[in-house]
């Protein structure tokens, strides 16, 4: 099952309890696993005490270990999928970590008092990812006091891919519209001033460097430098452009990255250990990619091909990873 969480002020577990309830998705059940959740959350949290309002905290607290016991985790888990998260204005600064990954929106209409570390935690733990426009067809919506919860209608389209900016966490599958590209063209810059470029825009966070070749005006050879980075960092890879480059003007566009969601395994081939990189599409591994350092090291040190270490590792990872793991 899968449930989106609208709220229009922060978000409370309290206030959860009543519509999950009334969904049937609360079980009378305990879990033996949610008990060990609670708990690790209740520690978790435990940094931010002295923030919060003491009885904010004891209901926060109650709500999280009604939640862990009976919410379905591991077989039957409920999909959650979360809106634009309401935070007040100016949080204490360790607040800011539970923001990680999240779209929100900061006002000064919620005291920070309203903030619930708890809430935070436990989203994460429950493998929440966020959902920053409805679509689709719902089967019930429940509300409670300032937030409502709806059921994904079973059978219905898929959620579709979330929709993002700047999200640097690639372990879920999203689309990030915060992305820039940008273009120069050189017809006479050096092979070694080019490599010299590329290592740089790298180091000042771009995430991809490439060179295209081009016939400029009267058909001159030239390079087309490309580098697509994230919007906040486009200030500082224009300067290493103009500066380290010859071009007088730099080209840019808006860009949509689709990312693979990632996964990470560790398989010990007959030589050693290689680290493998998984991607997955809704769910699904499309991906099995051995990292370049590990196979290359091992085959230099077994005098055996790369792409022998590469195959095996490929075998064993396939092997040892889901193909699924929605």
């Amino acid at each position: 099952m899968k449930l989106v969480i609208r709220t229009v002020s922060p978000l409370r577990l309290k206030r959860l309890i009543g519509p999950l309830r009334r969904l049937g998705i609360l079980g009378h059940q305990v879990q033996a696993q949610g008990i060990g959740i609670a708990e690790r959350i209740i520690e978790q949290a435990q940094r931010y005490r002295h923030d919060c309002p003491r009885k904010q905290w004891e209901e926060e607290e109650a709500a999280l270990v009604e939640l862990a016991e009976s919410f379905p985790v591991g077989e039957g888990r409920v999909e959650l999928l979360v809106q634009c998260l309401p935070i007040p204005a100016g949080l204490p600064l360790p607040f800011l970590a539970l923001l990680n990954g999240w779209v929100i929106k900061e006002s000064s209409e919620w005291a920070v008092e309203s903030f619930s570390p708890h809430a935070m935690l436990w989203l994460a733990q429950m493998g929440a990812v966020p959902m920053p426009t409805l679509h689709g067809r719902f089967q019930s919506i429940e509300h409670g006091e300032d937030l409502a919860v709806l059921a994904w209608e079973e059978g219905s389209d898929q959620l579709g891919i979330p929709i993002l900016r700047e999200q640097k966490d690639h372990t879920e599958e999203h689309i990030d519209e915060g992305m820039l590209l940008m273009q120069v063209n050189l017809d006479d810059s050096s092979p070694e001033w080019l490599a010299y470029v590329m290592e740089q825009c790298l180091r000042a966070g771009a995430n991809d460097v490439h060179f295209l070749p081009v016939t400029m005006k009267k058909s001159r050879p030239g390079t087309l430098l490309q580098v697509m980075c994230y919007q906040s960092a486009a200030e500082a890879l224009k300067t290493i452009l103009f500066s380290e480059t010859s071009t007088f003007g730099i080209r840019s566009f808006p860009v949509a990255c689709h990312r693979l969601a990632r996964r990470f395994v560790t398989v010990e081939t007959q030589w050693g250990e290689v680290v493998v990189k998984l991607g997955y599409h809704r769910g699904h591994r499309v991906q099995v990619a051995p990292e370049y350092a590990d196979c290359a090291k091992l085959a230099a040190a077994a005098h055996i091909p790369l792409k022998q270490v590469y195959q095996e590792a490929v075998q064993l990872a396939s092997w040892k990873s889901h193909v699924n793991f929605l």
